[in-house]
C-alpha cells in the first residue's frame, strides 16, 4: 500500500508539468507525441500507437506510433473498444486499448504495447492511465480554445486592413497620445467624412455617462434625435462604450438624409478610432512590459545570489555544484549551510514551473531554512514546518520537491529527508549505490501536518553523494527521448564518479549536451556532488 501511495504522489507531482507540456502542442499529432512522453515517464510504456477520428468521420487516422507497427486495418483493431473503457487486447503485440472522447466530438484511440520491464499492465496502471486520459482531454479542450482565439484575432486584423480608404485620417488620429484630444479630433473628422453638421461622442461605463464630446458646440441631442436624420455607431474597449452620434447631414441642396455610404464610413471610422485606442493601450503595455522585464532581470540577478557562488569548506570532504536555469528566474535551488554545532545542512530543491512565481518560492524556502537552522532543530520537524510555510505562500498548483540532509563531518553520519524529490544517489566506497528517497510529499502540496520520515547513512572514506533535479534525468533530445532512459545517471555515476567533484559535474554537463544536441533546454539543470576524501591522490 505504501508503494502505491508513493507512486500516486509522484504522479500527482508531475501532473501540472505534464498538462503544461500537452498544452504546448500545436496539432493532434504533436499532442499524441507529448502524451506518449508522459506515459513513458509514468507507466514505463515503450510501445504505443495513437489514432484520431473526427466528429463526422467513421474512419480512423494514425497520428503517431512508437515501436509499434501500423495496423493494416485500424478499424478492426479498434472496433472492440468502447468510449473511456480501458480494454485488454492481447493480440499482435497490442496489450491495452482505449477510445477517449474529446470535447469537440472527435475521438482519440490509444493502443499500448509492452512496458520497459516487459511486465504486464496492472489494475493500478489502468487507474493511472485513466487519470492521464482526463489530463489529455483537458489539454485538447484548451488547445481548441486557443485556436479559436487566434481565429478571432485574425478577423480583427483583417478588419483593420479594410480601413485603407481612411488612412490619412487614421494617421492623424494615431499620432495623438492624449486620449481626450484623440476623441475630440475623431469626432471632428467623423463629421467631415459624412458632411454632418453636429456630432456627439459619449463615453459610458454601463449606463453611466463618463464623458461627452460635442462639435462644433454643445447642443440638445434628444431634440435633434426626435427629428430623425441621424446615425450612430459604437464600440466597446476596456469595459467602456464609445458611441458616435451624427446629426443634420448637409449638402449643396441643403439638408439631406444620411445614406448607406455614410453609415459605412462612420462604422469604418469608429473601428479606426477603436484601433487607435487599442494601439495606444498596447504601446503603454509595451512600455510596462519593458519595465517588468528589467525588473525580472534584476530579480533573476538577485535570485542567483541565493545559490552559493562558493560552497563552504568541509574538512575531509570535497564538493561542487552547478545550476543552469532555462529562464531569467529559475525554479531550482541548492545550498550547503554551516550549522552552529559544526554540522552542515545540504538542500536540493525544484519548484514546479518556472518564472517569477517559482523564484518567489525559492526565496521563501531560502529565507525560511536559514531562519530555522539558527536554532537547534530536528530535521523531520524542520521539513514539516517548511511544508506549512510553502503551502501558505504558494498558489494551489505550486509546490516544491526537495531533499534535505544534515552531515556530521567527523563521523560521516548523514540524516536525510526526501520531500517528493528524485532519488538521491549515495555511491559507497565498495561500489554499491543506495537511493535516498525516504521522506514524504513535496513541500506545499498539502497544508495538513504531514509526518515526514528520515533515514540515516554513514559516509565512509570514498563515499560519494549526488544530489540533482529532474532537469538532468529528463533532458530531451531531438527524438524526444529522455536522458535517464538511455544513459542512466546511476551508470554515469559508477563510471565517472571517482574524480574531483567539479570535474565530475563538468563531464556530466558535457554528456547531457552530447545527448540533447541542438534540442533547447526545457528545464533547469542543477546538481551538487559531495565526496568524502580517501587516499586518492587528486582529492
Amino acid at each position: 500500500m505504501e508503494h502505491i501511495v508513493e507512486k500516486l504522489t509522484l504522479h500527482c507531482a508531475s501532473f501540472q508539468e505534464g498538462f503544461d507540456l500537452l498544452c504546448r502542442a500545436k496539432s493532434n499529432t504533436e499532442l499524441s507525441r507529448y502524451f506518449f512522453r508522459i506515459l513513458r515517464g509514468n507507466l514505463l510504456v515503450t510501445e504505443a500507437a495513437f489514432f484520431y477520428r473526427g466528429p463526422k468521420s467513421r474512419d480512423w487516422e494514425l497520428l503517431y506510433s512508437h515501436n509499434l507497427p501500423a495496423p493494416q486495418n485500424a478499424g478492426a483493431l479498434l472496433s472492440p473498444l468502447e468510449d473511456s473503457l480501458i480494454t485488454r487486447l492481447n493480440r499482435d503485440g497490442f496489450a491495452l486499448g482505449v477510445v477517449h472522447p474529446l470535447s469537440d466530438g472527435s475521438r482519440m484511440a490509444i493502443v499500448l504495447g509492452a512496458k520497459l520491464d516487459r511486465s504486464p499492465y496492472t489494475d493500478y496502471d489502468k487507474i493511472v492511465l485513466q487519470f492521464y486520459l482526463q489530463q489529455l482531454g483537458g489539454a485538447h479542450q484548451f488547445i481548441r480554445a486557443r485556436q479559436k482565439e487566434k481565429g478571432l484575432l485574425f478577423d480583427l486584423n483583417h478588419r483593420v486592413l479594410q480601413l485603407n480608404s481612411l488612412i490619412d485620417t487614421g494617421i492623424e488620429v494615431s499620432r495623438l497620445r492624449d486620449e481626450n484630444s484623440l476623441l475630440q479630433l475623431a469626432l471632428h473628422r467623423a463629421l467631415a467624412l459624412t458632411n454632418a453638421a453636429r456630432g456627439l461622442l459619449r463615453v459610458r461605463r454601463g449606463r453611466k455617462v463618463l464623458h461627452k464630446f460635442y462639435f462644433p458646440a454643445p447642443f440638445k441631442a434628444t431634440a435633434l434625435s426626435k427629428k430623425g436624420g441621424h446615425i450612430q455607431s459604437s464600440f466597446v474597449f476596456e469595459d467602456l462604450t464609445y458611441q458616435f452620434s451624427l446629426f443634420e447631414k448637409e449638402s449643396r441642396q441643403g439638408a439631406a438624409r444620411f445614406d448607406t455610404t455614410d453609415h459605412l464610413l462612420l462604422e469604418a471610422f469608429a473601428r479606426q478610432v477603436h484601433a487607435s485606442l487599442e494601439n495606444h493601450y498596447l504601446h503603454r503595455q509595451a512600455l510596462e512590459k519593458e519595465r517588468v522585464e528589467k525588473e525580472i532581470s534584476l530579480a533573476g540577478a538577485i535570485q542567483k545570489k541565493l545559490i552559493p557562488a562558493d560552497l563552504p569548506d568541509i574538512g575531509g570532504y570535497r564538493q561542487a555544484g552547478v545550476n543552469i536555469p532555462t529562464k531569467y528566474i529559475g525554479g531550482d535551488y541548492y545550498d550547503c549551510i554551516p550549522l552552529n554545532d559544526g554540522r552542515f545542512m545540504f538542500i536540493m530543491a525544484d519548484v514546479s514551473g518556472k518564472g517569477v512565481a517559482a523564484g518567489l518560492l525559492v526565496s521563501t524556502l531560502h529565507a525560511s531554512v536559514h531562519a530555522y537552522v539558527e536554532s537547534p532543530f530536528k530535521l523531520t520537524e524542520l521539513v514539516r514546518k517548511l511544508n506549512r510555510v510553502i503551502h501558505e505562500a504558494a498558489t494551489p498548483e505550486k509546490y516544491i520537491t526537495a531533499f534535505f540532509a544534515v552531515l556530521e563531518p567527523q563521523s560521516g553520519r548523514l540524516e536525510s529527508v526526501n520531500a517528493g524529490h528524485n532519488p538521491i544517489y549515495l555511491l559507497k566506497g565498495e561500489g554499491a549505490v543506495e537511493e535516498l528517497k525516504t521522506g514524504g510529499i513535496p513541500l506545499g502540496m498539502m497544508g495538513a501536518p504531514f509526518p515526514y520520515e528520515s533515514m540515516e547513512h554513514t559516509l565512509d572514506e570514498g563515499s560519494r553523494l549526488l544530489m540533482y533535479t529532474d532537469g538532468v534525468t529528463e533532458a530531451i533530445n531531438e527524438n524526444e527521448e529522455e536522458y535517464d532512459d538511455f544513459r542512466p545517471l546511476k551508470d554515469f555515476l559508477h563510471a565517472h564518479g571517482g574524480g574531483r567533484p567539479g570535474d565530475f559535474l563538468a563531464a556530466l554537463i558535457d554528456d547531457l549536451h552530447a545527448f540533447t544536441g541542438e534540442t533547447p533546454q526545457s528545464d533547469d539543470i542543477t546538481a551538487l556532488y559531495l565526496i568524502r576524501s580517501s587516499s586518492m591522490g587528486g582529492e
